[in-house]
């Protein structure tokens, strides 16, 4: 074969050729070879090639590579979770055995409870029951004391009109008598420490507050420290209000619950006096409020109301309050009305539905109290109107005059002209009913719920 060379160009055949400028051509007899120039292109594009599959073939390893990380994640979590799961699995079975256990237990105890508590309701029902036959026997003796006092009496009229009498009796008589007194009062000591609590009230009860005193003792504002509720503590001293009397209003408290009652919570024997814990009334006495202002009508138609209900509630249970005045009728700043102090109460029976003894405050005594007479429930009635002229006046009537002229003022003639009083129309013809002197004219307490006065009632919030 034969090569033409043509480096810087020719004439072939009478044609002349262009000079080739990036490289030079050979001719075989298949045809032209690449130059230099090309043949390193292609390199340099196959190296490119080349390094970008082997980029890529990197990138897939990295992505192969995390997937295999996060696979491998993921079965070692899965094994974690099933590890979990298993060991949830035990716990759970663990905890429904020791629930089935404790349910076994907890059914124990509660019938243990309940037993315990069976037996405690069948000694506090025998306790009450010998409470009350002990209440009961002190009261028949009490009248049959009266009684023999009375045939003593009289005997001692008789026999002065004949000759003296020797003392001796008498004096024996009268040691006898104070044997008894002391006997019973320590059977009520005994009846009264079943009923108290045998806690500490200074552990239960924080804060106290000196709110007042009287006659009976003092009065005090409290906290229960497990609740944070504010209670009222009555203390009671014992060589005053007796064991006798104080068990008594402890009773009466406890059994007789009513939304216009003050309620009683529990009590307590500490030295010689009881604290009465009670139901804590924020806007304090009717007497705080009179003493300060004149109420409105439709305030005064409000606690008249409230009290009356109170009164219905005790007089249709045969109780008799004997004590109703402003002091004892307590407030709420809620707009509740309460009846407090039940010392001076009363119990009627079937066999003595009037009551004789005089007590009380003077200036709020119905006219048959004062003079002695059989009484029955109407003479809360009469106090309450008494506790009416308070609310509109600022006092009760006679309070100007010593105890005495104000009990015979009461004794004759009641009280002074409501007309004189210039009390507004309504409120002066519901008092006239409670201010009958005779009794059988006067309202009870059930009657008095129905008289169109009260229907001028107004919420008591705005008088605080």
């Amino acid at each position: 074969m034969t090569h033409v060379h043509f480096p810087g160009g020719g004439v072939v055949g009478g044609m002349k050729l262009p000079s080739l400028s990036m490289g030079s051509i050979a001719w075989t007899s298949s045809g032209i070879v690449c130059s230099t120039h090309q043949e390193r292109q292609l390199e340099e594009q196959h190296v490119e090639a080349r390094k970008q599959l082997e980029e890529r073939a990197n990138f897939l390893a990295e992505v192969l590579q995390e997937e295999q990380r996060q696979k491998a994640a993921v079965i070692h979590k899965v094994y974690q979770l099933q590890r979990e799961l298993k060991q949830s699995e035990q716990l759970r079975q663990r905890l429904n055995e020791q629930w089935q256990n404790g349910q076994v237990m907890l059914q124990a105890e509660l019938q243990e409870a309940e037993r315990k508590m069976r037996a405690m309701e069948k000694r506090h029902q025998e306790e009450m029951e010998r409470m009350h036959k002990v209440l009961l026997q002190c009261r028949l003796a009490e009248e049959k004391q009266v009684d023999a006092g009375s045939a003593i009496e009289a005997a001692g009229a008789a026999a002065s009109c004949q000759e003296a009498s020797s003392p001796q009796p008498e004096n024996q008589s009268m040691s006898s008598s104070a044997r008894s007194s002391q006997e019973r009062e320590k059977q009520f000591l005994k009846l009264l420490r079943c009923v108290v609590s045998v806690e500490d009230p200074e552990k239960k009860y924080t804060g106290w507050e000196h709110l007042g005193s009287g006659g009976f003792g003092a009065v005090y504002k409290a906290f229960n420290t497990a609740t944070g509720q504010a209670v009222a503590v009555k203390e009671l001293y014992l060589q005053h209000q007796g064991c006798e009397g104080i068990l008594k209003e402890i009773l009466l408290m406890r059994e007789n619950k009513n939304a216009n009652i003050v309620s009683y919570l529990e009590s307590y024997l500490v030295d010689e006096a009881v604290l009465l814990v009670l139901e804590y009334m924020d806007g304090g006495s009717l007497a705080d409020v009179v003493t300060v202002r004149r109420m409105a009508v439709g305030h005064i138609a409000t606690v008249c109301r409230e009290c009356l209900q109170g009164l219905a509630f005790l007089h249709a249970k045969q109780v008799i309050h004997r004590d109703i005045k402003s002091d004892n009728i307590l407030l709420g700043r809620d707009g509740s009305v309460k009846l407090a102090d039940f010392g001076l109460y009363a119990v009627l029976s079937p066999e003595h539905r009037k009551r004789r003894s005089m007590v009380r405050t003077t200036y709020w005594m119905a006219p048959e109290v004062v003079r002695r007479e059989p009484y029955g429930p109407k003479v809360d009635t009469w106090s309450l109107g008494i506790v009416g002229i308070e609310m509109a006046t600022g006092e009760a009537p006679y309070m100007q005059e010593t105890s005495d002229k104000a009990s015979y003022l009461i004794g004759k003639q009641g009280v002074p002209n409501l007309q004189q009083l210039r009390l507004p129309p309504g409120l002066c013809e519901f008092l006239g009913c409670c201010l009958q002197m005779d009794v059988d004219r006067r309202g009870s307490a059930k009657e008095l719920l129905q008289h169109p006065f009260l229907q001028s009632a107004e919420p008591l919030l705005s008088l605080f």
